[in-house]
């Protein structure tokens, strides 16, 4: 196959994504990708706002979208919102699990309350088993149905600083490999795909808290550049090729496995860490 057949199975006109935590970070880039390779796009986030704002700037690239606020924790809000995407695009084929919260750091994991836990699941693996619930039979009515769940090397390698974020998206791992199995039959492929250290508005909060915490003082105000130091030491001492990720470099990977280019793979974790877990 030459470069310009490879390029067309990488294109997605016709067909209708929907990513979750689609008005920042991972999530918006992986939205704005999937629009550029011909995807109508429905973003949802809790911020509707942020959804709105990512769905308007690929309508003034010229793509279909449209921004949806949905709280994922919650089985009927996203029953309720996949029901307004499909009504407002007619059809679904390609899901992105990318809406996640970081957890309060543990050391140990007794440090983490009840509710550290119960929020962390809700949205991290929760959010994702009712957005796949509310999805399932627009996917198997598509031709090229795709769930591409938005995990964490955190998922593939113990993250002792926050158990409940670890747990979280090792479960969703397991997730995207009992999906894969049921809905291999109909020709749906589920894979999950593990970022590694991507300077984010999550990260930045996790940083300050992981400061906070190193000075054992939970209330301490931390600066933007002191969260940033946090992530760079991380980058330093865990990634052998010595620089972060990008949110490119995740969002390519997913309009990759949302392709044709993509057809026989499913129940894969694919790592985007630089060698983290070598």
């Amino acid at each position: 196959m030459n470069a310009s057949g490879l390029a067309q199975r990488l294109r997605l006109d016709g067909r209708i994504a929907l990513v979750t935590g689609g008005g920042a970070g991972i999530g918006r880039a992986s939205a704005l990708a999937l629009a550029v390779q011909g995807a109508g796009v429905a973003v949802l986030d809790v911020n509707g706002e942020a959804a709105e704002d990512t769905a308007q700037a690929m309508r003034a690239a010229g793509a279909s979208a449209a921004g949806f606020s949905c709280d994922i924790a919650h089985a009927q809000t996203v029953k309720a919102t996949v029901a307004a995407v499909l009504e407002r695009f007619g059809r679904l084929d390609i899901v992105v699990n990318g809406a996640g919260v970081a957890s309060a750091p543990g050391m140990p994991f007794t440090n983490n309350s009840e509710q550290d836990w119960e929020r962390t699941l809700a949205i991290n693996l929760m959010g994702a088993v009712h957005v796949c619930n509310a999805s399932r039979l627009a996917l198997l009515n598509s031709d090229q149905g795709r769930i591409v769940n938005i995990s964490s090397i955190t998922g593939v390698i113990s993250a002792a600083y926050m158990p409940p974020y670890s747990v979280s998206k090792a479960a969703l791992i397991s997730l995207s490999k009992v999906l894969a199995r049921d809905l291999a039959p109909q020709h749906v492929c589920v894979n999950a795909v593990c970022p590694g250290f991507i300077w984010t508005p999550m990260w930045e909060s996790l940083g300050k808290k992981m400061r906070a915490h190193a000075q054992n003082d939970t209330d301490a105000p931390i600066r933007m550049d002191e969260a940033r130091a946090v992530f760079d030491a991380r980058i330093a001492q865990h990634v052998p090729m010595l620089r972060p990720q990008t949110l490119d470099d995740v969002a390519d990977i997913v309009v990759f496995l949302s392709s044709a280019a993509a057809t026989n793979i499913t129940g894969q974790v694919i790592n985007v860490d630089g060698g983290v877990t070598i």
